[in-house]
């Protein structure tokens, strides 16, 4: 068999690397907001917030962090959406951890998102 020469080779090379999405990972922290009135009043600046759960998910090319927040939001509510996702709710359950609710914080990496009655709002990293 005829193999294509070097430079072919090498552009091929470039380009199926140019075009193929990037694998990496997030890591996913999941801050229980302790607070007793966090549903009524959401997240406040000081609340006492518990590390609950922290893993790892493997993301193609650059998702909105909108994206990757439905999933724990799903999955730590009982009806994980991905395949993948359902042994960290089952983990989650095991625990006997509460549902992820209003109040309650997710970091992505070292971004910050609070749990809105409607969406997520950015917020600055918790003490």
């Amino acid at each position: 068999m005829h193999r294509p020469p070097t430079g072919l080779r090498r552009l091929t090379r470039t380009l199926r690397r140019a075009f193929t999405p990037h694998r990496r990972a997030v890591i996913v922290r999941v801050l229980l907001n302790s607070a007793p009135h966090s549903l009524l009043h959401g997240y406040t600046p000081a609340p006492p917030l518990i590390l609950a759960y922290e893993y790892t998910i493997p993301v193609g090319g650059a998702p909105a962090d909108a994206v990757i927040l439905e999933r724990p939001f799903a999955a730590f509510n009982g009806h994980p959406e991905r395949p993948d996702d359902n042994a960290h709710a089952n983990a989650w359950a095991d625990k006997r951890l509460r549902s992820l609710s209003v109040g309650d914080v997710i970091a992505i990496d070292d971004r910050h998102y609070a749990c809105q009655s409607v969406e997520w709002t950015r917020i600055t990293a918790p003490a």
